[in-house]
């Protein structure tokens, strides 16, 4: 069977990327012959990785830039490889572009996944949502709020963001390492993870940063991710005389080292599907402070805890600091674990709804 999927939003190290890879490394892919599209930039490493896993790379036209020349070409490489499945991830009723693809390249099945509960395009979204809910053949959400936002009343499966539960159990050991390779010592760790974009609310992010200083002046900060705004965001951080407190990592594969060394994380996002890092926080025993605005279904443990984005920065910083106190980390990431797999969150179980979902049974 061929399958093609595509990240609307490019191939980088971003969320909907990541669901992608963690999927692709769990999936069973026997009888299954896989092509991944890179629809706007596709960093050489994450290439490399899908060619690892025994997938193929395709290379279309920038989705944004040039769509009727990205359209066109979809349904030419669809309809030429007799292309079966077509598994398309994104925000919105933009989708509705692959689906026409998949559509008029002869494909039959046709499926949206949705990863969020806003998108950018808001007129665009509302003009192509009657064409969109035509189209798709099979409908899947990271979560309900997502599946709602995308498919309104219409049925949709809720396949979980699961992940490598064995990848971010908590080591010590590699703690130790982290902290000594980082000159944490006795400090206190307090992280983030996201790509420096508007919705990640990096801002917010070195208030909150900045307020925990007055309270806890030994303490460093990781911001790990990359994007756009980074270079004014670090600009902030100087002007806000915190820059030598915060280690940028920039995109990393790490993400599961790192977590070890850190002590708790925020995430004061004004918008999320259901995002992937609180899970990976709870696996790793990590407490989190998160925004309001983001689903109750990633808080599957008493580690997370919700805070309103209309809060100030300094409530935040005593919220994040009290979570961090108060937390056995070895007694609550072996909690976390049990929990993670009973919500149905483990990265094996949910390759196998996947593989099913794509075999029709």
């Amino acid at each position: 069977m061929k399958i093609a999927i595509v990240s609307t939003v490019g191939l980088m190290y971003d969320g909907i990327t990541n669901v992608i890879i963690s999927y692709l490394e769990a999936l069973d892919k026997t009888d299954l012959d896989i092509y991944v599209i890179g629809t706007e930039i596709v960093h050489p490493q994450i290439r490399q990785n899908i060619k690892n896993l025994g997938c193929h790379v395709i290379d279309m036209p920038p989705r944004k830039t040039e769509t009727l020349l990205y359209f066109k070409s979809l349904v030419k490489f669809i309809r030429k490889n007799h292309v079966e499945v077509v598994h398309a991830h994104g925000n919105s009723a933009t989708l509705a572009i692959e689906m026409a693809a998949a559509y008029l390249g002869g494909c039959k099945k046709r499926i949206a996944h949705s990863h969020n509960t806003r998108c950018d395009q808001v007129k665009l979204d509302k003009l192509l949502r009657p064409i969109f809910n035509i189209l798709y053949t099979d409908a899947i959400a990271c979560g309900e709020d997502a599946g709602k936002w995308l498919f309104g009343n219409k049925k949709f499966t809720v396949l979980k963001n699961g992940r490598d539960i064995e990848q971010f159990s908590y080591n010590p050991i590699i703690r130790e390492e982290i902290r000594a390779e980082y000159n944490i010592n006795n400090a206190t760790a307090i992280g983030h993870v996201g790509g420096f974009v508007l919705q990640k609310n990096h801002k917010f992010v070195l208030g909150i940063f900045k307020e925990i200083l007055k309270l806890e002046p030994n303490v460093k900060f990781f911001l790990i991710g990359d994007g756009a705004l980074r270079t004014s965001i670090e600009k902030r951080a100087e002007e806000y005389g915190i820059r030598n407190y915060i280690t940028f990592t920039g995109n990393t594969e790490r993400v599961p080292e790192l977590l070890q060394g850190l002590d708790g994380m925020i995430l004061p996002s004004l918008f999320e599907g259901l995002p992937l890092v609180v899970v990976e926080w709870q696996i790793t025993g990590l407490p989190s402070i998160i925004a309001d605005t983001i689903t109750q279904e990633c808080a599957l443990t008493n580690l997370v805890e919700f805070c309103s984005l209309s809060e100030s920065a300094k409530i935040w910083a005593g919220c994040i600091l009290k979570s961090i106190q108060n937390n056995n980390r070895v007694q609550n990431a072996t909690i976390a674990q049990e929990h993670v797999k009973q919500a149905g969150f483990d990265i094996k179980e949910c390759a196998g709804e996947l593989r099913s979902i794509y075999l029709g049974e």
